[in-house]
């Protein structure tokens, strides 16, 4: 880690420890209170109306009224927005260090790698060529990816389109999924989807054949290149122009592969000669497109660092009936597509909603969209949220608070929120 950016992580310089004592007693007391109340509602449920198990029932829910006045009291007792740590002020410290001492991607420097991609995507050779976006500094891959995607004169020169977001745990059968819901007609999807999954590469494969396609896989975060040897199963090679873009979190990815001169890459090298730099492969034209200076493992860690905990220390400022709301997205595979609607219901179910409002609900959702934590996924004709997504630098960042706040937990968590925070 920098060391200029550890002074901003000690929690110890929080002066309140009052605070996360208070923090943690209330979190005990929930816990107590579900207890309680199930004991309750049991109770009822099975019309055991002894006088002695009566007696338990008082007694649970006279502790729980005690406890709430202990509480309610010392938060009293608390000065007004004092809490010896200001999340806004260290949230902008970060946002200052993401700035400070880094290379500024230069528009004219931006625009060149933009018209060089889109000269390859519609003007390049005939074979089937890969491109890997990697991050930069001042410069976001997925919108960039996005922004491409959706330009018209892409939509008009491929016969057939694929947006497919990968995420933190790579899966094909799951993006062998989603290529073929997004290229097939749904009158077919619905028969092939079911099938086994060696036909379905089969299907998929026969299908592209002929056909100019572009597809874009989003937030590939493995260091290995398994993905390019699951395409090459399914991917035909057409010698039509067809298109593969890929957004890379992880520069390790790039270790199994040369530069055109026979030079390794490593996360110590400088990449020059681009932004769009062509490697060596065995089947595909591929090529990476990266805007930097320094070495792919300072460029990329330091920004994905300093991103993550800029992001930890948004969720922190959340207003309470938020945060928990946000806190609740750990339990979603970053990716994974989440219908609005269930999503409403499990936050009611958790008594998150005030007086269980779907419309609550609904604009709770959207405060997240507006601040980057959710993405949408799909809208219904009126416009309103079919379904949603947790971006993987947004479920990163979810994980640590989550875990300290003993919100969430599961087997290996710690060891999962680092080892993915690259």
């Amino acid at each position: 880690m920098p060391s200029r950016y550890r002074q901003l992580l000690h929690l110890e310089n929080v002066k309140r420890t009052d605070i996360w004592e208070l923090l943690k007693d209330i979190n005990y007391f929930v816990r107590e209170s579900e207890k309680a109340i199930d004991t309750f509602f049991i109770n009822i449920t099975q019309q055991q109306n002894s006088e002695s198990e009566s007696t338990t029932c008082i007694a649970l829910l006279v502790g729980i009224h005690s406890k709430i006045i202990d509480i309610r009291n010392r938060l009293q007792q608390l000065p007004p927005g004092d809490n010896g740590f200001d999340f806004k002020e260290r949230r902008n410290e970060f946002t200052h260090l993401l700035i400070e001492g880094q290379f500024q991607l230069d528009k004219s420097e931006f625009e060149s790698g933009r018209e060089e991609l889109f000269d390859l995507l519609i003007e390049g050779q005939p074979q089937l060529s890969v491109v890997a976006i990697l991050d930069s500094s001042g410069f976001d891959k997925t919108a960039f990816a996005a922004d491409t995607y959706n330009n018209n004169h892409v939509k008009f020169y491929f016969d057939c389109h694929a947006w497919v977001r990968v995420s933190i745990a790579y899966n094909f059968r799951m993006i062998l999924d989603d290529i073929i819901k997004s290229v097939m007609p749904p009158s077919r999807v619905s028969v092939v989807i079911g099938e086994d999954y060696q036909l379905k590469k089969s299907i998929l494969r026969d299908y592209l054949t002929n056909k100019k396609y572009f597809i874009v896989l989003d937030d590939y975060c493995e260091e290995s290149d398994d993905v390019l040897d699951d395409l090459e199963e399914v991917l035909p090679e057409n010698q039509n122009g067809s298109r593969v873009l890929m957004t890379v979190t992880d520069p390790d990815f790039l270790s199994s592969f040369d530069l055109e001169n026979g030079q390794t890459i490593h996360p110590d090298s400088v990449l020059v000669g681009g932004p769009l730099i062509r490697l060596k492969h065995e089947a595909w034209q591929f090529f990476i497109l990266h805007y930097g200076k320094t070495t792919l493992r300072i460029y990329m860690g330091e920004k994905a660092f300093l991103t993550a905990w800029s992001t930890i220390y948004s969720v922190l400022e959340l207003p309470v009936h938020l945060k928990i709301c946000c806190l609740y997205l750990c339990l979603f595979h970053p990716g994974i597509e989440i219908s609005t609607r269930q999503l409403y219901w499990l936050w009611v179910a958790e008594g998150f909603i005030p007086h269980n409002s779907e419309e609550t609900a609904e604009h709770y959702l959207n405060e997240l969209i507006d601040r980057g934590f959710i993405q949408v996924k799909k809208r219904r004709a009126g416009g309103t949220i079919k379904a949603c997504y947790v971006p993987t630098f947004a479920y990163v960042a979810l994980l640590l608070p989550a875990a300290l706040t003993g919100f969430f937990w599961s087997p290996g968590l710690e060891e999962e929120s680092m080892a993915n925070a690259k």
